[in-house]
């Protein structure tokens, strides 16, 4: 049985860490309690995340955008938002997939 939550939006953003923050200081000092996303390994978890997502939710946003020279390590390069709108849908195309695909297939204990 399906447990739902009344959401109609989701955000999603990959972690990114901006210079002269307390969480940089603990990046540098504990790097191995962070998991950063590179590029490709992002791509398959966000496309994955929303073939079980339910159509009825918009995906809002999907990628943050801080301007390199703010950002601690930069991990994507310099890829811009309209660049990854490009690149997901490109990647959804080819795998023959789409937001929902796998949601009526998912059971929770």
């Amino acid at each position: 049985m399906i447990s739902e939550l009344p959401l109609k939006i989701v955000k999603f953003h990959q972690l990114q860490i901006i210079k002269g923050t307390a969480m940089e200081a603990e990046f540098l000092n504990n790097p191995a309690e962070f998991h950063l996303f590179q590029w490709e390994e992002y791509l398959d978890f966000f496309i994955s995340f929303i073939e079980r997502l339910t159509p009825e939710i918009v995906v809002e946003r999907f990628t943050g955008e801080a301007p390199p020279r703010f950002l601690s390590n930069v991990l994507w390069g310099k890829k811009r938002t309209d660049q990854i709108v490009n690149l997901i849908e490109k990647r959804l195309e080819e795998l023959d997939t789409w937001q929902g695909r796998l949601y009526p297939n998912i059971h929770f204990n």
